[in-house]
């Protein structure tokens, strides 16, 4: 059986990053442990995401995080 799981990340203020694109809080709450992202990560097969978000992931300094999964990215363009 199939099971959907919602995650997002999201401040209280309804974005990810902040209006200059910083996700600095992101690192912050990351230092704080990964709250079952590690488990979660493991068990999806499935990615959807905004293009700002897309284009955010690309721009790290490391592997595409959601290699081998099915990735889903939405624009308004």
């Amino acid at each position: 059986m199939r099971k959907t799981v919602l995650y997002i990340a999201m401040s209280l203020d309804g974005y990810i990053a902040r209006e200059n694109g910083d996700i600095d809080w992101l690192e912050e709450a990351e230092r704080q442990g990964d709250n079952g992202y590690s488990e979660l990560i493991e068990n999806i097969d499935t990615v959807v995401m905004g293009r700002k978000t897309y284009e955010q992931v690309l721009g790290f300094d490391m592997e595409f995080p959601y290699k081998g999964m099915d990735c889903y990215v939405f624009s308004n363009e």
